[in-house]
């Protein structure tokens, strides 16, 4: 097995094991307020909806009832093929009839129908067309009932926004997903005028809502399905806000809806009885009548699926919206929850987020908006020696309502719904109330319940100049150069602005090439930023960073203070992964270690405590890091080990603050120098403490922050300068950029 394949199977053991968290620990049933999210907004949409679903729910009833047990019989004896095309014909028909009796072998012959189709794994994929027979049943008396806006307000009649239709295929891999990311079936957001028939796409980027359906009552299994498939929607749709999804054990169905911090999953709907045949109904008439901002979708981008562009209104202070038409879809996260973010080109680049805030009145003014601005100011007409990221415009996002995009149903033109946390609970009807904290171990309180969410705001910024990301085919020359300019800039923030990064990675360095082709570093990404005034340096602000590349500190959560260094640490474990993982495909592939059976896969397994553990055992001493850590760099980053032995010594092995293990107390001695001790702001971060804490070499080394910072700083020139030295003599070096990869680490 290779590193390449050895990192997918672990990236699909990640995302299976990270599903079945979030079902543990972030989902919630039982919410009847799901249901009322899918409801048209205002009183008349709502009406309307409500008679159509009854009408639906009534005619289907009858027809359901009209099957005989000869047709039952008859339907029975097919196999999954031929059953497949009897739906497609039965969609293709003028007739409800045939439809109707597929969908009676799921609602009223269940059991007979499962017992007489084989083995539990032989009858699941006899489940999706007695499904989609019912959904489209009901979407085709939604298109018979649909009329225009302007005749629905004379004759209270329907008006659709969308038609949900099932996909041809079940058990499927969308497009551009591996092997191991199969959708069981998908709901296509159709327009209005399209024909309800089964769908022939598998690109995720048509699916409003993914359908697990599981033979018998495994609700978990569903649920971890959902969540898992559920990745590729937000990773295909940049203009989606939340997503919906559709859970079916047998004949017990449950609507599921996955928020920025939340999965919330209706109570049950039985098919088996009229009672909730009829609540399914009316989901499926809700779906296809609410506008775009209870479907999930964001009015202020379009995209249009022939150029495959958005056309994306940015906001500036103020309010005013300018519109940008993109001309590439940079990077999207594929995270099930959290801030989903996803970046643009159009000729300059647009950020588009849901990140952590504080709600008004007290909105945090250290957001990423309010933070670039600081640093434009402080640097724009100025001449530096590096690149910075400058903000063009930035606002929180306010939508439109009542429109869709599918259909191209405008929207009411007024931008009047405050798109965060608040606003979407507002559309179930219920007020938010705070999330617990996260704990030392990274790990937050059980919530008590699901209204308890961290707030979070849509925010959405125009920034320039934009770039390539890092994890691609690179050299070590290539490496240096962009890593040396971008913590040039991180340090020049850091003492001209008081501003910490905090998330140090390598998704947040972007190599930017010039005409003459000569790479450049850019430092991306300040949503976990801070102040770090030196009036105001009391306490940590809280756990930052990606895993597996936060500090010891910030694993530890233990109280200090996090600081430049904390940031440089990351820096260091960052070249690190680089360098055992290698730096192109071909070393990936090529490569037969298993990468679970080297040390630095402890940086990634476990808890916060445990993480941190191994890492103040690897960067102890020389002897240590050059045993867990040099030892397996991959043989073409030879370059890289002595400027990764130089950073480490440069931070764990100063005189004064060595190491990186807290020894014992009995045996440990006091050694900071007197100079050092007596300095009043590194007393202040060490007073309270326990003396075990004291003598922790990592707080020991808050004294020394500027020096060990200046000796970073010199490492980096240093390298800087030989590996540009290297590139020149072989120019062949530097590779053609490969297409960047999917953002699929990030902490939420």
């Amino acid at each position: 097995m290779t590193i390449a394949s050895a990192e997918k199977d672990a990236r699909a053991e990640k995302r299976q094991a990270e599903a079945a968290w979030i079902r543990k620990n972030d989902s919630f049933a039982g919410v009847e307020e799901v249901l009322d999210l899918a409801k048209p907004r205002g009183d008349e949409a709502r009406d309307a909806a409500t008679t159509a679903a009854a009408q639906v729910a009534e005619k289907l009833e009858a027809a359901l009832e009209a099957g005989t047990q000869k047709s039952d019989i008859k339907l029975k004896s097919l196999s999954l093929e031929k059953l497949r095309a009897r739906l497609q014909r039965a969609a293709k028909s003028k007739s409800d009839e045939d439809l109707a009796l597929i969908a009676r072998q799921w609602t009223h012959n269940y059991d007979d129908y499962m017992e007489f189709s084989g083995s539990a794994s032989e009858r699941g994929p006899h489940m999706y067309p007695l499904v989609s027979a019912f959904i489209l049943y009901v979407q085709r008396h939604v298109k018979a009932m649909h009329a225009p806006a302007a005749a629905r307000k004379k004759d209270g009649s329907l008006t659709a926004a969308r038609l949900l239709l099932p996909s041809a295929e079940s058990d499927f891999t969308p497009n551009h997903a591996g092997e191991d990311e199969k959708v069981g079936l998908a709901l296509h957001s159709c327009s209005v005028g399209a024909k309800p028939q089964p769908q022939p796409g598998t690109h995720p980027r048509d699916f409003f809502a993914i359908v697990a359906c599981k033979v018998l009552y495994f609700y978990d299994e569903a649920l971890d399905q959902l969540i898992d498939s559920t990745r590729r929607v937000y990773w295909a749709q940049g203009n989606r806000r939340f997503a919906w999804a559709l859970s079916v054990c047998s004949r017990c169905v449950h609507a599921v809806v996955m928020l920025h911090d939340a999965v919330l999953v209706s109570p049950v709907m039985d098919v088996s009885k009229p009672a909730g045949r009829k609540q399914f109904v009316e989901l499926l008439v809700n779906w296809a009548v609410c506008d775009d901002v209870r479907a999930g979708y964001d009015p202020t981008m379009e995209f249009d699926p022939i150029s495959k562009q958005y056309r994306i209104q940015c906001p500036n202070k103020g309010g005013k919206m300018r519109t940008y038409t993109t001309m590439s879809y940079l990077f999207a996260q594929d995270d099930a929850l959290g801030r989903h973010t996803r970046c643009f080109v159009a000729e300059l680049v647009i950020k588009d987020a849901f990140a952590v805030s504080k709600p008004p009145p007290d909105d945090n003014v250290h957001n990423e908006i309010c933070v670039l601005r600081r640093i434009r100011k402080e640097f724009k007409g100025k001449e530096v020696d590096f690149m910075y990221q400058e903000l063009v415009r930035g606002g929180d996002v306010v939508l439109p309502t009542g429109g869709s995009h599918v259909s191209g149903i405008s929207h009411n033109g007024v931008y009047d719904f405050d798109d965060n946390t608040d606003g979407i609970l507002s559309l179930m009807g219920v007020a938010r109330e705070d999330a617990p904290e996260v704990g030392k171990d990274g790990v937050k309180e059980k919530r008590s319940s699901w209204r308890q969410q961290p707030y979070r705001v849509h925010r959405r910024l125009v920034m320039r100049p934009y770039g390539e990301e890092l994890d691609m085919d690179m050299d070590q020359a290539e490496l240096t150069v962009v890593l040396e300019e971008a913590m040039r800039c991180h340090t020049a923030i850091h003492s001209r602005c008081k501003i910490l990064h905090r998330d140090i990675s390598p998704y947040n360095f972007l190599v930017v090439r010039g005409s003459d082709g000569l790479p450049r570093g850019l430092l991306i990404d300040f949503d976990y930023a801070i102040s770090v005034k030196r009036t105001s340096r009391i306490g940590q602000p809280g756990q930052s960073g990606t895993l597996p590349y936060m500090s010891i500190g910030n694993l530890e959560y233990d109280g200090t203070i996090q600081t430049a260094l904390d940031d440089w640490e990351a820096l260091l474990y960052t070249l690190c992964m680089w360098g055992t993982r290698g730096l192109t495909r071909k070393d990936r592939n090529e490569d037969k270690r298993v990468l679970a059976d080297l040390p630095i896969s402890q940086w990634s397994v476990g808890t916060y405590e445990k993480i941190a553990k191994a890492k103040r055992e690897h960067m102890h001493s020389a002897e240590s890091f050059g045993k867990n850590i040099l030892k397996h760099f991959h043989s073409s980053c030879e370059r890289l080990k002595p400027f990764a032995k130089e950073l480490h010594a440069a931070l764990f092995l100063r005189d004064g603050c060595a190491g990186a293990e807290i020894p014992d107390p009995e045996l440990a001695s006091y050694d900071v120098d007197a100079a050092h001790y007596w300095d009043s702001d590194w007393q202040g971060q060490t007073e309270g403490q326990d003396a075990s804490r004291v003598e922790d070499p990592l707080v020991k080394r808050l004294g020394y922050e500027k020096d060990i910072v200046d000796a970073l700083t010199r490492v980096m020139g240093n390298y800087d300068r030989t590996m540009e030295t290297l590139s020149v003599q072989d120019p062949s070096a530097i590779p053609v950029a490969a297409p960047p990869l999917r953002r699929s680490q990030r902490k939420r």
